[in-house]
C-alpha cells in the first residue's frame, strides 16, 4: 500500500463518518500536504504539548494509560522520523477547544501556516468565551490579552488553525475600523464636503458600535456565531474604506460625483449605503446653491463651488466676465445645462442689486435635502426648483430693463439717430450742417455743431422724444486725417449708463458708430443728387424764361446738351444710390422687426443680449461691413465718391451757365465769349462735357467691376441680408451686361479730346494710334477679352 493510500485511510477512519465527500477530500489533501513538506522545515508539535494535551483527558477520565502508552509508542520510534507522524496525527485529533494561552513569555516559537507553536514552561487552557470578549475589544480599537492593539494575534496565544482563521477574518474587520476612524477624523482643513462626508462615516460607525454593544450583551457567542453576526457590518466597512480611498485628492463636486458613482453597483446595500452618505455629502453644496440663487452669495471658503467669481473685474463687466462656470466642479448629476441656469440666476440677482440698485428677494429654494427617496438613479428635484426660481429671477430682470430702464425705447432711438431711420430729422440736420461740414475737418468746433442739432431736433418730429431720449443724444468728432473734411469726421453720440450698458456695450456702440458712418455718407450722396437735381430744375426754368435771338439759340443749344448729358449721368447714378439704399433700409427694417419678435420671446438676459447682437450683425451685413463683405464696401464708396464728384461737377457746369446767361442779358454776343474765358472760376461748357463723359465711363467701369463683385461673392444663408437681390436690382434688365465693348473704346477717345483741347490742340487720334491692348474684367467678358482703345 502507497503513502497517499495510507493517508487516506488514516484521514476516514479519524473524521466523522457523515461528513461529505468534497470535505473529507479537502482534509485529505491539507493532511498530506503537512506530511510531505516535513522534509522542508516543516515543524512538528512538541511532544511536551502532546504529553499535556493526554494528561488533560486523563484527568476528565481518572486515568493516565493514554499518557504511558503514548512515552512507549515514542520510544519505539526514531525520532526523526516520528515528528511528521505525530504532526500529522496531532493535526487530526479534531475538537473545538484547542485554546491555549501561555502564563509566561515562550523560550522558543515558530509559525508555519497559521500555527503558532511554542515551548512553553507553563500553559492553561481559556475558554472560547475569553477570545470572544477579547476580539470584540478588538472591534473597538481596544487591547487585550489575546490581542495588541494594532488587530495582531499575540504570538503567546496558540490557536487551533480553524480559530485562528476566524480570528484573522474578525481582526480584519478590526483594522478597517481602525483605519476609517482615523480617516474621519482628518476632516478639517480639507473643505466642506469632504467635512460632511467624514461626519457621514463617523454616523456610519456609530451604527457599527451599536451592533458591538448588542453582541457584548449576548451571552454563550460561540467564535462561529460572531462571525456570522458580523458579516454584515464588514460589508458596509468594506464599502465605506473603498470610498475613503477613492476620496484622497478629491474634492468639492468632484467628490460627490465619486460618491454618486459608487452607488451604481448590483449590490443593493452599497446603493443604499451610496444614497445615503450622498445626501449627506451634498448638503453643503445644496446651501451653496441655494444662497447663489437666492442672495447672490458665494459662501465657497474652501473653493469647491462651481460657480467663481473674478474679484479684479470691475462692476461695469458684472454680467459678460465676474462669473463663470469650473466645469470640474460641477457634479455629474447636474447637468450643465442646469448648472449653467444655477450660474445665470446667481448673476441676475446681482446684477439687479448692484447695477439695477433694485431689491430682490426671490421665493426660498426649499429644504435642504437634496435627493429623492427613490434609487439613486432616479431624476432629482433639483432641476425642477432651479428652473422655477431661474424663470422668476430672469423674468423679474427682463421686466425691469425694458419696463423700468426702458430699453425697447433706448434701441428705437439708436435706430431713429444713429441709424438715421428718423427721416425728416436726417434731412434737417444735413441742410443744416452742409455749409459747418463742407471745410477742413481741423476747423469745425463741436459746440457749433451742437447747436445746429438741437435746431434740427426741434423742426422734426424728433422733439417729441422723451427727455431722457432727447438728453443722451449728443456729437463726438474722429481724429481727422489729412484732406479730410467735416463730413467724415462728424457722428452723432448716444450716451449709454448702467444698467443700459450691459446691452449697449462700448464694443456694440463701435459699431454702431462705423453703421452710421456708412449710412451718413449714403444719404449725404442722396442729398446731394437732389440738390443738384434742383439746381438743374432751377436753370432750366432760368433758361426757358428767357428769349433768345439765333445766336443767344446756339449758346442756349450748347447749354442744353451740357445738361441733357448731366441729366443720363444723374439718373443713372440715382438709379444705383436709390437702389442701394432701398436695398440697406429693407434689411434694416427686417431685422428691426426681428429683434422685437425676438425680445417679446426672451427669458434672460443672455437672450435679450444675443438677440441684440443678432440685430446688429444683421445691420452690419446690410451696411456691408460684416466679414467678408471687404470688396463690396470698397466698390459702394468708390462708387459714392464719383457720385459726389459728380455733383460738384455739375454744381460748377450750372454756375457757369447762370453766368454765361446773366452776361447775355447785358452785353453782346462777343462780350459774352470774352467773359466766358477771361474768369477763372467759370469752365466752358465744353470743358464740363469732357469732365462728365470721362466721370460716365469711370462711373460704368467701376459700377461693372461692382457688380462682378457681386456675383463672386459665396452664397450667405442669411435671413436679413441677400446680395443676389441688390445685383438683380441694379442690372434687372441687363444693361451693364450687355454693354458693348466700344463703350470704353470712345471714353478713352473722349479723355484724348478734352486733353486735346487743354493743351490748346484739337487734333483726331489717327488710325495708327489705335492698338489692341488687354483690359480689366468687366461682366458679360472674360479676363482674357480685349477691346479695342486708344493710346496716348
Amino acid at each position: 500500500m502507497s503513502l497517499r493510500q495510507l493517508v487516506w485511510t488514516l484521514v476516514s477512519s479519524e473524521l466523522d463518518e457523515k461528513l461529505d465527500e468534497h470535505k473529507l477530500h479537502g482534509t485529505f489533501l491539507r493532511s498530506f500536504q503537512r506530511l510531505s513538506s516535513s522534509g522542508r522545515g516543516t515543524v512538528a508539535p512538541p511532544d511536551e504539548l502532546i504529553v499535556k494535551h493526554l494528561q488533560g483527558l486523563g484527568r476528565q477520565r481518572g486515568h493516565d494509560r493514554h499518557v504511558l502508552r503514548f512515552q512507549s509508542l515514542r520510544s519505539r520510534l526514531h525520532h526523526s522520523a516520528a515528528r511528521p507522524v505525530l504532526a500529522l496525527l496531532f493535526h487530526l485529533r479534531g475538537g473545538d477547544r484547542g485554546v491555549v494561552e501561555d502564563v509566561s513569555r515562550p523560550t522558543l516559537k515558530e509559525v508555519r501556516g497559521g500555527w503558532h507553536l511554542a515551548s512553553l514552561a507553563n500553559q492553561k487552557e481559556i475558554s472560547e468565551a475569553k477570545i470572544v470578549r477579547d476580539l470584540l475589544f478588538a472591534l473597538q480599537g481596544v487591547s487585550s490579552d489575546c490581542f495588541d492593539s494594532s488587530c495582531e494575534v499575540d504570538p503567546a496565544v496558540l490557536l487551533t488553525r480553524p480559530a485562528w482563521l476566524l480570528c484573522h477574518r474578525i481582526l480584519g474587520l478590526a483594522k478597517l475600523h481602525l483605519r476609517l476612524s482615523t480617516d474621519a477624523k482628518e476632516a478639517m482643513g480639507h473643505g466642506l464636503l469632504h467635512q460632511a462626508l467624514c461626519e457621514a462615516l463617523r454616523k456610519q460607525l456609530q451604527g457599527y458600535y451599536e451592533v458591538l454593544a448588542q453582541l457584548m450583551s449576548c451571552e454563550g457567542l460561540s467564535l462561529r456565531s460572531l462571525w456570522a453576526r458580523l458579516l454584515a457590518p464588514m460589508t458596509r466597512l468594506h464599502f465605506l474604506s473603498q470610498l475613503c480611498e477613492g476620496s484622497r485628492g478629491v474634492f468639492g463636486g468632484a467628490l460627490s460625483s465619486m460618491v454618486f458613482a459608487s452607488g451604481f453597483s448590483g449590490d443593493i446595500v452599497a446603493q443604499d449605503l451610496a444614497k445615503e452618505i450622498l445626501r449627506s455629502v451634498v448638503k453643503p453644496l445644496w446651501s451653496m446653491i441655494r444662497a447663489w440663487m437666492t442672495e447672490g452669495e458665494l459662501q465657497d471658503p474652501y473653493g469647491e463651488f462651481f460657480v467663481i467669481a473674478d474679484a479684479s473685474v470691475p462692476l461695469e463687466d458684472l454680467w459678460n466676465r465676474a462669473y463663470s462656470l469650473e466645469l470640474e466642479m460641477v457634479p455629474s448629476f447636474i447637468s450643465l445645462e442646469l448648472a449653467r441656469k444655477i450660474l445665470l440666476t446667481g448673476k441676475s440677482v446681482n446684477f439687479i442689486r448692484l447695477c439695477c440698485r433694485r431689491t430682490w428677494s426671490p421665493e426660498p429654494l426649499g429644504t435642504s435635502e437634496l435627493l429623492p427617496e427613490e434609487e439613486i438613479g432616479a431624476s432629482f428635484d433639483l432641476a425642477s426648483r432651479v428652473e422655477r426660481l431661474s424663470s422668476k429671477t430672469n423674468e423679474h430682470l427682463v421686466k425691469l430693463l425694458m419696463n423700468h430702464f426702458s430699453l425697447g425705447e433706448h434701441a428705437l432711438a439708436l435706430r431713429r439717430f444713429l441709424l438715421l431711420g428718423q427721416g425728416d430729422f436726417v434731412q434737417s440736420l444735413m441742410d443744416a450742417l452742409q455749409e459747418e461740414l463742407d471745410i477742413d475737418a481741423n476747423k469745425i468746433h463741436k459746440h457749433q455743431l451742437m447747436g445746429i442739432l438741437e435746431m434740427a431736433l426741434r423742426q422734426s418730429n424728433a422733439q417729441f422724444c422723451s427727455v431722457d431720449v432727447l438728453g443722451r443724444l449728443g456729437i463726438k468728432l474722429r481724429s481727422p486725417e489729412r484732406g479730410e473734411r467735416g463730413w467724415d469726421v462728424f457722428l452723432l453720440d448716444y450716451s449709454i449708463d448702467s444698467p443700459l450698458h450691459v446691452v449697449f456695450t462700448p464694443n456694440i456702440m463701435q459699431k454702431y458708430d462705423r453703421a452710421f458712418s456708412f449710412l451718413w455718407k449714403l444719404r449725404r450722396v442722396s442729398h446731394a443728387l437732389a440738390a443738384s437735381w434742383n439746381q438743374h430744375m432751377a436753370l432750366q426754368r432760368h433758361l426757358c424764361r428767357d428769349q433768345r435771338d439765333s445766336l443767344d439759340r446756339l449758346s442756349l443749344l450748347e447749354t442744353r446738351q451740357t445738361l441733357h448729358r448731366c441729366t443720363l449721368l444723374r439718373h443713372e447714378m440715382h438709379h444705383f444710390v436709390q437702389n442701394v439704399q432701398s436695398y440697406v433700409l429693407e434689411v434694416l427694417d427686417t431685422s428691426w422687426a426681428k429683434l422685437q419678435q425676438g425680445w417679446q420671446k426672451s427669458s434672460d438676459l443672455d437672450e435679450v443680449i444675443s438677440q441684440h447682437e443678432r440685430y446688429l450683425a444683421a445691420v452690419e451685413e446690410g451696411a456691408f461691413l460684416a466679414k467678408g463683405s471687404e470688396a463690396i464696401l470698397s466698390g459702394v464708396s468708390a462708387l459714392l465718391s464719383l457720385v459726389l464728384e459728380f455733383c460738384t461737377l455739375q454744381e460748377q457746369a450750372c454756375a457757369s451757365c447762370f453766368e454765361v446767361a446773366a452776361v447775355e442779358e447785358e452785353e453782346s454776343v462777343e462780350a459774352v465769349f470774352q467773359a466766358v474765358r477771361g474768369r477763372p472760376f467759370a469752365r466752358s461748357l465744353a470743358e464740363c462735357r469732357a469732365s462728365l463723359d470721362h466721370l460716365a465711363s469711370t462711373f460704368q467701369m467701376k459700377l461693372q467691376l461692382f457688380l462682378r463683385a457681386l456675383e463672386d461673392q459665396p452664397e450667405r444663408h442669411s435671413e436679413f441680408s441677400v446680395l443676389s437681390f441688390l445685383l438683380c436690382r441694379l442690372d434687372f434688365n441687363t444693361h451693364y451686361e450687355n454693354r458693348t465693348l466700344w463703350s470704353t473704346c470712345f471714353a478713352w477717345r473722349c479723355e484724348l479730346q478734352r486733353k486735346s483741347r487743354h493743351m490748346g490742340r484739337r487734333r483726331r487720334p489717327s488710325m495708327a494710334s489705335w492698338v489692341v491692348v488687354p483690359v480689366l474684367p468687366c461682366r458679360g467678358l472674360t479676363p482674357e477679352g480685349e477691346r479695342l482703345t486708344a493710346t496716348g
